[in-house]
Protein backbone atom coordinates (compact mmCIF):
# COMPACT_ATOMS: atom_id res chain seq x y z
CA UNK A 1 0.00 0.00 0.00
CA UNK A 2 1.11 3.58 -1.03
CA UNK A 3 0.49 6.64 1.22
CA UNK A 4 -0.05 9.82 -0.32
CA UNK A 5 2.65 12.30 1.25
CA UNK A 6 0.13 15.26 0.33
CA UNK A 7 -2.82 13.65 2.26
CA UNK A 8 0.11 12.88 5.20
CA UNK A 9 1.39 16.38 6.04
CA UNK A 10 -2.42 17.67 5.49
CA UNK A 11 -2.90 15.22 8.18
CA UNK A 12 -0.17 16.36 10.43
CA UNK A 13 -1.57 19.92 9.92
CA UNK A 14 -4.99 19.23 10.81
CA UNK A 15 -3.80 17.40 13.76
CA UNK A 16 -1.46 20.13 14.95
CA UNK A 17 -4.41 22.76 14.85
CA UNK A 18 -6.11 20.45 16.64
CA UNK A 19 -3.73 19.92 19.55
CA UNK A 20 -3.01 24.06 19.12
CA UNK A 21 -6.88 24.81 19.99
CA UNK A 22 -6.75 21.75 22.79
CA UNK A 23 -4.15 23.26 24.63
CA UNK A 24 -4.98 26.69 23.97
CA UNK A 25 -8.43 26.37 25.94
CA UNK A 26 -6.19 25.05 28.85
CA UNK A 27 -3.80 27.71 28.84
CA UNK A 28 -6.55 30.20 28.69
CA UNK A 29 -8.72 28.78 31.65
CA UNK A 30 -5.48 28.03 33.65
CA UNK A 31 -2.80 30.69 33.36
CA UNK A 32 -0.70 30.00 35.77
CA UNK A 33 -0.17 26.55 34.32
CA UNK A 34 3.09 27.71 32.38
CA UNK A 35 4.35 24.04 30.48
CA UNK A 36 0.19 24.49 29.06
CA UNK A 37 2.16 27.40 27.36
CA UNK A 38 5.22 26.10 26.13
CA UNK A 39 3.17 22.90 24.73
CA UNK A 40 0.47 25.46 23.17
CA UNK A 41 3.42 26.89 21.37
CA UNK A 42 4.60 23.87 19.85
CA UNK A 43 1.68 23.40 18.63
CA UNK A 44 1.56 26.73 17.25
CA UNK A 45 5.50 26.18 15.81
CA UNK A 46 4.68 22.89 14.33
CA UNK A 47 1.81 23.66 12.74
CA UNK A 48 2.91 26.82 10.85
CA UNK A 49 5.79 24.81 10.03
CA UNK A 50 3.90 21.59 8.59
CA UNK A 51 1.86 24.53 6.72
CA UNK A 52 5.09 26.33 5.16
CA UNK A 53 6.46 22.48 4.03
CA UNK A 54 3.69 21.83 2.05
CA UNK A 55 4.38 24.61 -0.11
CA UNK A 56 7.81 22.37 -1.22
CA UNK A 57 8.87 22.32 -4.94
CA UNK A 58 7.84 25.31 -6.45
CA UNK A 59 10.28 28.41 -7.33
CA UNK A 60 10.82 29.15 -3.19
CA UNK A 61 11.39 25.27 -2.90
CA UNK A 62 14.33 26.19 -0.26
CA UNK A 63 12.57 29.07 1.77
CA UNK A 64 9.62 27.12 2.81
CA UNK A 65 11.95 23.78 3.36
CA UNK A 66 14.41 25.49 5.24
CA UNK A 67 11.91 27.65 7.41
CA UNK A 68 9.39 25.06 7.90
CA UNK A 69 11.84 22.53 9.06
CA UNK A 70 13.53 25.23 11.25
CA UNK A 71 10.21 26.10 13.10
CA UNK A 72 9.36 22.10 13.38
CA UNK A 73 12.43 21.45 14.82
CA UNK A 74 12.53 24.05 17.19
CA UNK A 75 8.83 23.08 18.36
CA UNK A 76 9.95 19.94 19.08
CA UNK A 77 12.34 21.78 21.61
CA UNK A 78 9.62 24.08 22.89
CA UNK A 79 8.27 20.33 23.75
CA UNK A 80 11.03 19.55 25.53
CA UNK A 81 10.99 23.09 27.42
CA UNK A 82 7.49 22.12 28.52
CA UNK A 83 8.21 18.80 30.24
CA UNK A 84 11.07 20.87 31.81
CA UNK A 85 8.53 24.10 32.99
CA UNK A 86 6.15 20.99 34.26
CA UNK A 87 8.65 19.96 36.73
CA UNK A 88 9.39 23.42 37.48
CA UNK A 89 13.15 23.46 35.84
CA UNK A 90 14.66 26.10 34.01
CA UNK A 91 17.13 26.42 30.82
CA UNK A 92 16.75 24.68 27.53
CA UNK A 93 16.32 27.55 25.31
CA UNK A 94 19.73 28.54 24.83
CA UNK A 95 20.16 24.56 23.76
CA UNK A 96 16.81 24.73 21.22
CA UNK A 97 18.02 28.14 19.44
CA UNK A 98 22.06 26.67 19.08
CA UNK A 99 19.85 23.23 18.02
CA UNK A 100 17.94 24.98 15.74
CA UNK A 101 20.66 27.23 13.96
CA UNK A 102 23.14 23.83 13.58
CA UNK A 103 20.12 22.22 11.51
CA UNK A 104 19.53 24.78 9.28
CA UNK A 105 23.24 25.37 8.48
CA UNK A 106 23.82 21.89 7.72
CA UNK A 107 20.29 21.64 5.80
CA UNK A 108 22.23 24.55 4.03
CA UNK A 109 25.57 23.15 3.08
CA UNK A 110 23.40 20.22 1.29
CA UNK A 111 20.65 22.27 0.50
CA UNK A 112 21.80 20.75 -3.26
CA UNK A 113 20.29 17.52 -2.11
CA UNK A 114 17.05 16.87 -0.52
CA UNK A 115 17.49 13.41 0.58
CA UNK A 116 21.13 14.91 2.61
CA UNK A 117 18.58 17.54 4.15
CA UNK A 118 16.10 14.49 4.98
CA UNK A 119 18.72 13.28 7.58
CA UNK A 120 19.39 16.03 9.12
CA UNK A 121 15.69 17.35 9.73
CA UNK A 122 15.04 13.66 10.80
CA UNK A 123 17.81 13.66 13.03
CA UNK A 124 17.49 16.82 14.73
CA UNK A 125 14.21 16.35 15.61
CA UNK A 126 15.49 12.82 17.32
CA UNK A 127 17.24 15.28 19.31
CA UNK A 128 15.36 17.05 21.44
CA UNK A 129 12.68 14.26 21.84
CA UNK A 130 15.56 11.93 22.97
CA UNK A 131 16.36 14.42 25.89
CA UNK A 132 13.18 14.81 26.77
CA UNK A 133 12.40 10.98 26.76
CA UNK A 134 15.19 10.40 29.07
CA UNK A 135 14.02 13.72 31.28
CA UNK A 136 10.51 12.28 32.00
CA UNK A 137 11.49 8.65 32.27
CA UNK A 138 13.50 9.28 35.51
CA UNK A 139 12.32 7.68 38.30
CA UNK A 140 10.88 11.04 40.63
CA UNK A 141 8.76 12.05 37.53
CA UNK A 142 6.88 9.14 36.70
CA UNK A 143 3.30 8.70 36.45
CA UNK A 144 1.23 7.40 34.28
CA UNK A 145 1.24 10.35 31.96
CA UNK A 146 4.69 10.73 31.43
CA UNK A 147 5.05 6.99 30.65
CA UNK A 148 2.35 7.51 28.00
CA UNK A 149 4.54 10.51 26.76
CA UNK A 150 7.85 8.72 26.68
CA UNK A 151 6.38 5.93 25.16
CA UNK A 152 4.92 7.75 22.21
CA UNK A 153 8.20 9.46 21.98
CA UNK A 154 9.47 6.60 21.98
CA UNK A 155 7.89 5.37 18.88
CA UNK A 156 7.94 8.84 16.93
CA UNK A 157 11.96 8.09 17.31
CA UNK A 158 12.31 5.01 16.15
CA UNK A 159 10.27 6.36 12.96
CA UNK A 160 12.67 9.46 12.79
CA UNK A 161 14.92 7.43 12.81
CA UNK A 162 14.31 4.86 10.05
CA UNK A 163 13.82 7.81 7.97
CA UNK A 164 17.46 8.96 8.59
CA UNK A 165 18.71 5.59 8.37
CA UNK A 166 16.65 5.22 4.71
CA UNK A 167 17.84 8.47 3.57
CA UNK A 168 21.53 7.66 4.41
CA UNK A 169 21.44 4.27 2.40
CA UNK A 170 19.97 6.33 -0.41
CA UNK A 171 23.08 8.78 0.34
CA UNK A 172 25.15 5.33 -0.01
CA UNK A 173 23.54 4.14 -3.06
CA UNK A 174 22.46 1.56 -0.71
CA UNK A 175 18.35 1.87 -1.46
CA UNK A 176 16.33 3.03 -4.50
CA UNK A 177 14.07 6.28 -4.24
CA UNK A 178 11.35 4.05 -5.08
CA UNK A 179 12.62 1.28 -1.94
CA UNK A 180 12.24 4.22 0.12
CA UNK A 181 8.86 5.73 -1.18
CA UNK A 182 7.34 2.42 -0.07
CA UNK A 183 8.35 2.77 3.45
CA UNK A 184 8.98 6.33 3.86
CA UNK A 185 5.21 7.55 4.38
CA UNK A 186 4.77 5.07 7.56
CA UNK A 187 7.75 6.84 9.26
CA UNK A 188 5.95 9.42 8.85
CA UNK A 189 2.87 8.02 10.53
CA UNK A 190 4.72 7.36 13.17
CA UNK A 191 5.59 11.08 14.04
CA UNK A 192 1.70 11.60 13.45
CA UNK A 193 0.56 9.22 15.86
CA UNK A 194 3.22 10.02 18.40
CA UNK A 195 2.86 13.76 18.45
CA UNK A 196 -1.31 12.62 19.17
CA UNK A 197 -0.15 10.38 22.01
CA UNK A 198 2.64 12.50 23.44
CA UNK A 199 0.61 15.36 24.05
CA UNK A 200 -2.14 13.05 25.45
CA UNK A 201 0.36 12.22 27.74
CA UNK A 202 0.98 15.45 28.71
CA UNK A 203 -2.94 16.26 29.18
CA UNK A 204 -2.72 13.11 31.36
CA UNK A 205 0.16 14.85 33.59
CA UNK A 206 -1.68 18.08 33.30
CA UNK A 207 -4.67 16.25 34.51
CA UNK A 208 -2.87 14.82 37.75
CA UNK A 209 -1.19 17.95 38.41
CA UNK A 210 -4.86 20.23 38.79
CA UNK A 211 -6.42 17.65 40.38
CA UNK A 212 -3.27 17.51 43.08
CA UNK A 213 -3.70 21.29 43.40
CA UNK A 214 -7.58 21.48 43.87
CA UNK A 215 -7.15 18.57 46.39
CA UNK A 216 -4.31 20.94 48.49
CA UNK A 217 -6.87 23.72 47.60
CA UNK A 218 -9.46 21.75 49.58
CA UNK A 219 -7.59 20.77 52.50
CA UNK A 220 -5.82 23.61 53.30
CA UNK A 221 -6.77 27.26 54.34
CA UNK A 222 -6.06 30.11 51.88
CA UNK A 223 -4.84 33.12 54.49
CA UNK A 224 -2.49 31.45 56.39
CA UNK A 225 -1.21 28.05 54.11
CA UNK A 226 -1.95 25.52 57.01
CA UNK A 227 -4.39 22.76 57.10
CA UNK A 228 -8.01 23.55 57.48
CA UNK A 229 -10.23 22.29 59.69
CA UNK A 230 -11.80 19.21 57.10
CA UNK A 231 -7.85 18.13 57.14
CA UNK A 232 -7.66 18.57 61.33
CA UNK A 233 -10.15 15.97 61.49
CA UNK A 234 -8.56 13.56 59.23
CA UNK A 235 -5.57 13.82 60.72
CA UNK A 236 -7.28 13.52 64.25
CA UNK A 237 -9.09 10.65 63.31
CA UNK A 238 -5.84 8.92 61.74
CA UNK A 239 -4.03 9.79 64.77
CA UNK A 240 -6.29 8.22 67.20
CA UNK A 241 -6.27 4.71 65.24
CA UNK A 242 -2.44 4.92 65.62
CA UNK A 243 -2.75 6.12 69.25
CA UNK A 244 -5.09 2.86 69.99
CA UNK A 245 -2.39 0.49 68.60
CA UNK A 246 0.64 2.07 70.42
CA UNK A 247 -1.31 2.45 73.45
CA UNK A 248 0.05 6.05 74.03
CA UNK A 249 -2.11 9.46 73.61
CA UNK A 250 -2.18 12.61 72.30
CA UNK A 251 -3.11 15.95 73.34
CA UNK A 252 -5.64 19.05 71.83
CA UNK A 253 -5.19 22.53 72.05
CA UNK A 254 -7.50 24.87 71.43
CA UNK A 255 -7.15 28.48 70.52
CA UNK A 256 -7.98 32.03 69.07
CA UNK A 257 -7.20 35.23 69.01
CA UNK A 258 -8.78 37.63 71.83
CA UNK A 259 -11.15 40.29 71.19
CA UNK A 260 -10.39 39.88 67.38
CA UNK A 261 -13.59 41.12 66.50
CA UNK A 262 -12.54 44.16 68.52
CA UNK A 263 -9.02 44.28 66.10
CA UNK A 264 -11.08 43.76 62.88
CA UNK A 265 -13.72 47.08 63.93
CA UNK A 266 -10.64 49.72 64.74
CA UNK A 267 -7.95 48.54 62.06
CA UNK A 268 -10.24 46.97 59.59
CA UNK A 269 -10.12 43.13 58.24
CA UNK A 270 -6.79 43.12 56.41
CA UNK A 271 -5.01 44.08 59.84
CA UNK A 272 -7.22 41.32 61.35
CA UNK A 273 -5.81 39.01 58.46
CA UNK A 274 -2.57 40.02 59.42
CA UNK A 275 -2.54 39.19 62.55
CA UNK A 276 -4.08 35.90 61.78
CA UNK A 277 -0.55 34.91 59.80
CA UNK A 278 1.57 36.31 62.56
CA UNK A 279 0.11 33.95 65.14
CA UNK A 280 0.26 31.29 62.55
CA UNK A 281 3.78 32.12 61.90
CA UNK A 282 5.01 32.29 65.10
CA UNK A 283 3.34 29.04 66.27
CA UNK A 284 4.95 27.08 63.18
CA UNK A 285 8.22 27.95 64.16
CA UNK A 286 7.66 26.84 68.15
CA UNK A 287 6.30 23.50 66.81
CA UNK A 288 7.69 20.26 66.57
CA UNK A 289 7.48 18.75 63.49
CA UNK A 290 5.21 15.84 64.10
CA UNK A 291 2.74 18.53 65.49
CA UNK A 292 -0.22 19.90 62.95
CA UNK A 293 -1.24 23.12 63.33
CA UNK A 294 -4.77 23.99 61.33
CA UNK A 295 -7.22 27.16 60.63
CA UNK A 296 -10.15 26.01 61.74
CA UNK A 297 -12.31 29.28 61.54
CA UNK A 298 -11.61 32.92 61.39
CA UNK A 299 -9.28 33.36 64.27
CA UNK A 300 -9.77 30.24 65.73
CA UNK A 301 -6.35 27.46 64.98
CA UNK A 302 -6.20 23.59 66.61
CA UNK A 303 -3.19 22.14 67.01
CA UNK A 304 -2.66 18.03 67.34
CA UNK A 305 0.24 17.08 69.82
CA UNK A 306 0.77 13.44 69.23
CA UNK A 307 2.42 11.18 72.40
CA UNK A 308 2.13 14.51 74.41
CA UNK A 309 0.79 14.59 78.02
CA UNK A 310 -1.48 17.02 79.26
CA UNK A 311 1.66 18.65 81.36
CA UNK A 312 3.28 18.68 78.17
CA UNK A 313 0.78 20.20 76.40
CA UNK A 314 0.02 22.70 79.07
CA UNK A 315 4.29 23.66 78.86
CA UNK A 316 3.35 24.46 75.05
CA UNK A 317 0.58 26.26 75.56
CA UNK A 318 2.19 28.27 77.84
CA UNK A 319 4.70 29.18 75.62
CA UNK A 320 2.76 29.81 72.73
CA UNK A 321 0.58 32.37 74.59
CA UNK A 322 3.90 33.97 76.38
CA UNK A 323 4.92 34.01 72.63
CA UNK A 324 2.24 35.68 71.30
CA UNK A 325 2.00 38.46 73.98
CA UNK A 326 5.03 39.70 73.63
CA UNK A 327 5.50 39.96 69.64
CA UNK A 328 3.69 42.74 68.50
CA UNK A 329 2.75 42.37 64.54
CA UNK A 330 3.03 45.94 62.82
CA UNK A 331 0.67 46.81 60.31
CA UNK A 332 0.99 49.92 58.86
CA UNK A 333 3.24 51.40 60.77
CA UNK A 334 0.94 50.55 63.57
CA UNK A 335 1.27 48.01 66.42
CA UNK A 336 -1.77 45.85 67.18
CA UNK A 337 -1.28 44.29 70.80
CA UNK A 338 -2.69 40.41 70.25
CA UNK A 339 -2.83 38.03 72.27
CA UNK A 340 -4.31 34.48 73.00
CA UNK A 341 -6.39 32.02 75.03
CA UNK A 342 -6.09 28.43 74.80
CA UNK A 343 -7.80 25.08 75.91
CA UNK A 344 -5.98 22.00 76.49
CA UNK A 345 -7.60 18.56 76.38
CA UNK A 346 -5.68 15.12 76.56
CA UNK A 347 -7.19 11.84 74.88
CA UNK A 348 -6.12 8.80 75.76
CA UNK A 349 -7.04 5.32 75.25
CA UNK A 350 -7.72 4.40 78.65
CA UNK A 351 -10.31 7.46 78.53
CA UNK A 352 -12.71 5.85 76.26
CA UNK A 353 -13.56 9.05 74.65
CA UNK A 354 -14.19 10.13 71.25
CA UNK A 355 -12.68 12.32 69.06
CA UNK A 356 -15.91 14.53 68.79
CA UNK A 357 -15.32 14.37 73.06
CA UNK A 358 -12.22 15.76 73.36
CA UNK A 359 -12.38 18.57 71.30
CA UNK A 360 -15.78 19.63 72.93
CA UNK A 361 -13.46 19.18 76.19
CA UNK A 362 -10.94 21.41 74.95
CA UNK A 363 -13.55 23.72 74.05
CA UNK A 364 -14.84 23.87 77.19
CA UNK A 365 -11.34 24.38 78.65
CA UNK A 366 -11.07 27.62 75.99
CA UNK A 367 -14.02 29.55 77.43
CA UNK A 368 -12.47 28.85 81.23
CA UNK A 369 -9.49 30.70 79.71
CA UNK A 370 -11.72 33.55 78.54
CA UNK A 371 -13.65 33.97 81.78
CA UNK A 372 -10.71 34.05 83.31
CA UNK A 373 -9.23 37.44 81.64
CA UNK A 374 -7.60 35.90 78.55
CA UNK A 375 -4.39 35.90 77.41
CA UNK A 376 -4.27 32.48 79.17
CA UNK A 377 -4.48 28.75 78.92
CA UNK A 378 -6.70 26.34 80.35
CA UNK A 379 -6.82 22.48 81.30
CA UNK A 380 -9.81 20.66 80.79
CA UNK A 381 -12.28 20.03 83.87
CA UNK A 382 -11.81 16.79 83.64
CA UNK A 383 -8.16 16.21 83.41
CA UNK A 384 -7.70 18.54 86.56
CA UNK A 385 -10.56 17.90 89.09
CA UNK A 386 -11.35 20.87 91.39
CA UNK A 387 -9.45 23.16 89.52
CA UNK A 388 -9.37 26.77 90.38
CA UNK A 389 -7.42 28.97 87.69
CA UNK A 390 -7.62 32.55 88.46
CA UNK A 391 -7.45 36.02 85.74
CA UNK A 392 -4.12 35.59 83.62
CA UNK A 393 -1.44 39.17 83.99
CA UNK A 394 -0.22 40.69 80.86
CA UNK A 395 2.17 38.39 80.02
CA UNK A 396 1.33 34.90 82.56
CA UNK A 397 -0.54 32.68 82.11
CA UNK A 398 -3.61 30.61 83.65
CA UNK A 399 -2.42 27.77 85.86
CA UNK A 400 -4.66 25.23 85.83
Amino acid sequence: MKLDFLTLYLVILLNSLTLTVIWAAISAVYRSFEAARHWLAACVLTTVGGGLLMFQGGALDLFFAFCGNALVIFGFCVVRIGALRFHEDRGGWAFSVALTALAVSAMFAVRDSLVARNVVYATAQIVPLAMATVYLAHPKRRSLGAMVAVVAMAVGILGQGAEAALNSLRLLGELSTEGYYRVAAFCLLTIIFGAVVWNFGFLLMAIDRLQAELAQLAASDELTGLPNRRSFMEKLATETARARRSGRGFSVLLLDLDNFKAINDSHGHAAGDHCVQHFAKLAKERLRGQDMLARTGGDEFCILLPDTTLQQAARIADELVKLMASSVPQWRDRSIAVTISVGVAQWSPADGKTVEEVLETADLALYEAKRNGRNGYALARDAAPGSNAGPASAHSVMRA
